[in-house]
């Protein structure tokens, strides 16, 4: 039985002297982790708070009332889905309406098909998206 008490007060020892000790991590590595470590920072960086992901393409015209029809399309939208953000560009020589920040082609195409008989023309398409920004619920 003394074993087994002088045991457990070891153990407390270690594990109190564990948390109390201030230690520092020493990192040694080759020039060439750093260097691709600082070329991954930068990378980030140029991104500007953007990543590769999705969208549905809504609306997309040419002439002369186009960038007018492409407000009135996102403002449209922009009632139905007011949770879902909208971007219009201009790439020359069309007015795109886009809608949605998606990570992963198929919950674009959930969404697309979801508003499908509204726009029957719309369709998914690769774009630099915006972080999604999360919601946490509480569980009751």
């Amino acid at each position: 039985m003394d074993i087994l008490r002088l045991g457990i007060f070891i153990l407390i020892t270690v594990i109190y002297g564990s948390f109390s000790a201030k230690s520092q991590v020493e990192i040694i590595a080759s020039p060439e982790i750093n260097k691709l470590l600082e070329q991954h920072i930068s990378s980030n960086k140029a991104l500007e708070g953007k990543q590769k992901g999705y969208r549905v393409q809504i609306f997309f015209d040419s002439g002369n009332n186009s960038r007018q029809q492409a407000i009135g399309v996102r403002n449209e939208f922009a009632s139905r889905y007011p949770r879902i953000k909208t971007y219009i560009t201009f790439k020359e020589p069309n007015f795109r309406v886009r809608v949605g920040d998606f990570r992963t082609r198929s919950n674009a195409r959930g969404f697309q098909q979801h508003i499908a008989e509204t726009y029957p023309q719309s369709f998914v398409v690769k774009d630099d998206i915006s972080y999604p920004k999360y919601t946490y619920e509480r569980k009751k």
